[in-house]
């Protein structure tokens, strides 16, 4: 397992090993608040679903997890705390292998509490994990995969760091169907929940993504609308400019799928650091 600890350079936020005790700081501010959960793979619309949900990521992953009895040094998981504000919790970053994936590589993630959006720290933190993984391991490629059309800011951080674009690995090779059955029931979930006026854009965050689960033949579209129009509220279910979006935003995820792929060779990392050092 590793040691690893690091400084990001722009905030000065610490990077170190997770361990257990992260586990109600991950629950709380990771998988407990939808607007981070919202692009992750997992159905988070209960306290229980959060908790299940970070549990598979400290048991497997973090140093002292109970499933991690053999973890190379470059795989894990990292806390991200802020040490000007008595190490309060600021995100969560990782390394694994993953289904779908070519030989001898690895992926990366990072989810980073709301509360810490904007300061950086996607791109400081992978820059920080590339650098530990390529120096301690013989792996040849980083992959990183985000969901198209829900997160336009994470693809530009991707470019930023000489991540490119590369085949894309489908969610049904990575995850299996019963993950993509639970990001379904969020997503309906999230649908059900939408009462205020301002609901356009969490109905096309969730419509764009069933589109891509779609694509995955999940389903087929018209069961897809018509889950969508049962867990709408009534007041808007039968809109006819509701209606209208929800075909529009289904045929936006059938025609950009899931995931949009990036990777980070090491002649890319050799370039990137030297890049940044200039």
């Amino acid at each position: 397992m590793s040691e690893m600890k690091a400084k990001l350079r722009r905030s000065g936020f610490l990077l170190r090993p997770s361990l257990a005790s992260d586990q109600m700081d991950v629950a709380e501010h990771i998988f407990g608040d939808i607007e981070v959960a919202k692009t992750l793979v997992h159905n988070v619309s209960s306290p229980e679903g959060a908790l299940v949900a970070t549990d598979a990521w400290i048991d497997a992953l973090a140093a002292d997890g109970k499933r991690n009895t053999s973890n190379h040094e470059h795989i894990g998981l990292w806390t991200i705390v802020d040490p000007s504000n008595a190490g309060r919790f600021v995100g969560i970053r990782g390394v694994f292998v993953a289904p779908g994936l070519p030989e001898n590589s690895v992926a990366t993630f990072v989810a980073v509490a709301k509360a810490y959006w904007g300061e950086g720290v996607s791109g400081d933190s992978s820059f920080q994990l590339c650098g530990h993984v390529f120096e301690n391991s013989d792996v040849a490629a980083i992959y990183t995969r985000v969901w198209p059309k829900l997160n336009p800011a994470s693809d530009a951080v991707q470019r930023r760091l000489g991540f490119e674009p590369a085949d894309r690995h489908t969610l049904r090779e990575t995850f299996g169907e019963q993950r993509m059955l639970e990001v379904l029931e969020f997503d309906l979930w999230r649908i059900s929940k939408l009462e205020n006026e301002d609901y356009a854009e969490t109905l096309r965050q969730c419509t764009v993504r069933i589109g891509q689960l779609v694509l995955e033949q999940l389903l087929d579209v018209q069961a897809a609308e018509r889950r969508i129009t049962a867990a709408l509220p009534v007041k808007i279910a039968h809109s006819s400019i509701v209606q209208d979006r929800v075909a529009r935003w289904l045929q936006l995820g059938y025609d950009n799928p899931a995931w949009a792929t990036y990777r980070m060779s090491r002649d890319m990392w050799t370039k990137s650091a030297h890049d940044e050092a200039k």
